[in-house]
């Protein structure tokens, strides 16, 4: 048997026990409990976010914070005035900046029959801008409408700044073409000294023609534009030298025309 200082021998089978450590403790509980507390963190955070949000969402819809203040209009306006507007906008001053309904602050605006195109949008702080298009009246259409340069009628209440406008009138979804005819017409008839005032196309489509003289001119529903070229002609030659005596021209005629006169004035005596 040897008996000396070296490494004491181990029994097969035996097995050895060491003790834990506390930092050993420590790690299993981080193991454990490591991603519940982190995620409760994460909601806890989260939560304060979502806290802070509605606090300031709340604050942000008090009536009584960031209140409307001013109202302000653009636009070239000739039959639209201000007086028009600010009325209705005032009403929604003192209203909370984010929550005025300015939406239907415009679809109430757009119902003045001059606005053609509008927009209202909020200004920081305080301020509702109103921008605005008005229509650009091209004439008056039958009894109590109107028609503007793109065709579109509408029924003025008020008309601040009269034009010299026209006078049409003619069937409904007519309106671009009675423009168009107007206009190439007063072109061509203006050199002769006759300024157009007045178009009508009546419900048999015959047309009517008024001019600033007082005369009328009937050129029916067929061949309008031969029987206005017919007129280029004759006038001159024939009906300018007797127009103050002239009320009515009708030019449905294949070779000539018809006159009749004022009450008053003689025929001319034939020669």
């Amino acid at each position: 048997m040897r008996v000396g200082h070296g490494r004491r021998s181990r029994r097969r089978g035996a097995t050895t026990l060491k003790a834990r450590s506390p930092s050993d403790a420590t790690g299993r509980w981080k193991k454990v409990l490591g991603p519940p507390l982190r995620w409760l963190g994460v909601i806890m955070v989260l939560a304060g976010v979502g806290y802070g949000l509605w606090i300031g969402s709340q604050k942000l819809r008090d009536p009584k914070q960031f209140p409307l203040r001013q109202v302000r209009i653009e636009g070239q306006l000739h039959n639209l005035a201000e007086a028009d507007f600010q009325p209705i906008a005032a009403g929604y001053l003192g209203q909370n900046f984010f929550m005025a309904n300015l939406d239907e602050l415009r679809a109430t605006l757009a119902t003045n029959p001059w606005v053609e195109e509008i927009a209202v949008r909020r200004w920081w702080p305080d301020i509702v801008e109103i921008k605005l298009r008005e229509r650009v009246a091209f004439g008056y259409w039958g009894e109590h409408e109107m028609v503007d340069t793109n065709g579109q009628r509408f029924r003025p209440t008020v008309v601040r700044q009269p034009g010299s406008w026209p006078k049409l009138a003619g069937p409904a979804g007519h309106e671009k073409a009675l423009i168009k005819t107007y206009r190439e017409t007063r072109a061509l008839l203006e050199p002769l000294g006759l300024k157009l005032v007045k178009l009508v196309q009546d419900e048999r489509r015959a047309w009517w023609l008024t001019f600033d003289n007082g005369l009328e001119v009937y050129l029916g529903r067929e061949q309008f534009e031969q029987r206005l070229q017919r007129l280029v002609r004759i006038y001159p030659q024939i009906l300018a030298a007797q127009i103050d005596k002239i009320a009515v021209v009708d030019m449905r005629y294949v070779n000539g025309f018809a006159v009749r006169w004022k009450m008053g004035s003689p025929a001319p005596a034939a020669g």
